[in-house]
């Protein structure tokens, strides 16, 4: 059964986006701020509290770049620069070229690019920035498809830090087109390439705005946080107007049920997505850090719905806590068997260290693809199965309103409305740390192997395998639902952070691939390690630690269901 699944309004959702879609919303720009008032005067006219923020982001966006092959033959190659990547000056850098396949470390063994610029195949990730910069390059080449994709090359998340802004993009980069790309390469099978790059980008800090709107719960004093970003690359219509529309539209259906609200709603909505690598959310989840640890039961988001060809939606990504309740949306609203994909570390997930559950970010997807691209889509959303990304136009000057179709943003938003209504009406919280305790036992068991007997997990297994019984065994009706819900949002405080993040509760883990238990993943390189040598030493000291972090929260797990 559902509630609000078909009381959506396409023709809200229509007037919404035509309204955030009209500008180019580059982060913390006076056009930004015009689909901000335009989001506070709506929120406000449904009855909500709004609450404008600031704060400030060291943001970056491309301006001008160029690229000249000076030999053997001057030729020019349209290029695009990158968010947050350094410039050169207007002189430029010349250098030679050189080839290094995917840009992964490995591809760098056996290659010498210190000092020249290197071309590599696919999407510039902030991955991909580190390795060139280990191995000396003075500038990067991304080969894209026939399209340039805007990125942000900073591995950083949110504002840096002294511990990393170290970490920052050094590299000058650029993307050119497939067919551009294969151009080079040709030319550089037959012999040296001599070029120059030049990158103007504008990089400096910025007053970003962040708009919070408020509808209590009559019950409880807990929320859901519902999330999108507001800034844009071009005119975004799917990234990010139809989310923000959805948002709207979701408010809208909410507010006029207000009186049936056990838990309240937040609305939140970022900028420095696109330009700060998240540094809008990752201020509030820094800012606000003790009312959302205390007070936020879930965190949704909402990014990219509604595109022509997005009918891929049994791939949406959740936590192991959530995919079992998005699994019952995603089967009440659109007949969809949604697939356990383990939530990526993208989408303005800034809210991990706070213990917080998460659903969705991306619902809806192209199929796959078997492009380089499309492949990188893939990996960025998580996606393991048909999921193949966000169309061809994702990221380009091409996102406009004719690649949005109403009928999938109906769909979308429908979805996104009931996956709301049940998590503020719902008397109990429809997590499950039992699966969540499953999924590490089961990643402890494949750590404990890898390490090869260097480093003993196998006790810090068993202590998961005993939570997860305990938890499934649990007597369902033996608590208030009050109880319940007390019980099921300690256990997710608890065991998030460690199944989440390396760097713990209060600081924000880099922009980079997240699996589980991410502080025990070295294990592997502590087993191809010398045991004398001071390197074993040094890892095997920090494992232990990190063993002692997952263990301490397990046992505090256990001693929550023991009631203690």
């Amino acid at each position: 059964m559902t509630t609000l699944f078909e009381a959506v309004s396409g023709s809200e959702l229509d007037r919404h986006l035509r309204a955030i879609s009209r500008v180019v919303r580059l982060s913390g720009t006076p056009e930004e701020g015009e689909a901000f008032d335009y989001l506070a005067s709506a929120l406000q006219g449904f009855g909500y509290l709004v609450t404008r923020h600031q704060s400030h982001a060291l943001v970056g966006y491309p301006r001008h770049a160029s690229l000249e092959l000076l030999s053997p033959d001057p030729v020019a190659i349209t290029v695009n620069g990158y968010s947050l990547s350094p410039g050169t000056g207007p002189v430029g850098i010349t250098a030679d070229l050189a080839y290094a396949g995917a840009g992964q470390p490995k591809d760098y063994t056996d290659l010498d690019v210190r000092g020249k610029i290197v071309l590599t195949d696919g999407l510039a990730m902030p991955a991909k920035a580190l390795a060139a910069t280990a191995a000396g390059a003075v500038g990067q080449i991304h080969v894209n498809d026939e399209h340039i994709h805007e990125m942000c090359l900073s591995p950083v998340w949110g504002t840096p830090t002294p511990e990393t802004a170290r970490l920052l993009p050094r590299v000058p980069a650029v993307g050119i087109t497939g067919p551009d790309g294969e151009r080079l390469k040709a030319v550089l099978r037959q012999g040296p390439v001599r070029a120059r790059l030049i990158t103007e980008p504008f990089l400096g800090w910025v007053t970003l705005p962040t708009l919070t709107a408020d509808l209590p719960g009559t019950v409880e004093e807990g929320f859901v946080l519902f999330s999108g970003h507001v800034d844009s690359w071009h005119y975004g219509a799917m990234d990010n107007g139809t989310a923000n529309a959805t948002q709207l539209e979701v408010a809208r259906l909410l507010a006029e049920r207000r009186g049936e609200l056990r838990r309240g709603i937040r609305l939140a909505f970022w900028s420095g997505h696109s330009h700060a690598r998240y540094a809008g959310s990752a201020w509030y989840a820094d800012a606000f850090w003790h009312e959302l640890h205390e007070r936020c039961v879930c965190h949704v988001n909402v990014d990219s719905v509604g595109a022509i060809g997005a009918t891929v939606l049994e791939e949406a990504p959740t936590m192991a806590e959530t995919h079992g309740f998005a699994r019952s949306v995603l089967a009440d609203t659109v007949g969809v068997e949604l697939d356990y994909q383990r939530i990526s570390r993208s989408s303005d997930q800034s809210f991990w260290g706070h213990g917080i559950p998460t659903v969705f970010a991306a619902l809806s997807e192209q199929e796959r693809d078997d492009s380089a691209t499309g492949a990188a889509l893939a990996q960025l959303l998580g996606s393991g199965g048909k999921g193949g990304g966000l169309g061809w136009w994702w990221h380009t000057t091409e996102d406009t309103r004719d690649k949005i179709d109403p009928a999938h943003l109906v769909r979308d938003a429908g979805v996104y409305a009931e996956t709301l209504w049940r998590l503020c009406t719902l008397s109990r919280l429809p997590f499950d740390p039992a699966a969540a305790a499953e999924e590490m036992a089961a990643h402890l068991d494949r750590y404990h192997e890898a390490a090869s007997g260097t480093l003993d997990l196998a006790g810090t297994r068993d202590l998961a395998r005993d939570l997860a019984a305990a938890v499934r065994t649990s007597e369902p009706g033996s608590s208030s639902a009050e109880e319940a819900n007390r019980r099921t949002m300690a256990l997710c405080r608890l065991l998030i952070p460690v199944n989440y993040t390396r760097s713990g509760p209060f600081e924000h883990d880099l922009a980079l691939r997240t699996p589980p238990l991410p502080g025990l993943t070295e294990v592997g390189q502590l087993a191809a390690l010398a045991s004398d040598g001071n390197d074993f030493h040094f890892l095997r000291t920090k494992l232990m630690r990190e063993r002692n972090r997952v263990e301490h929260a397990l046992r505090a797990a256990s001693r929550v269901m023991d009631g203690h």
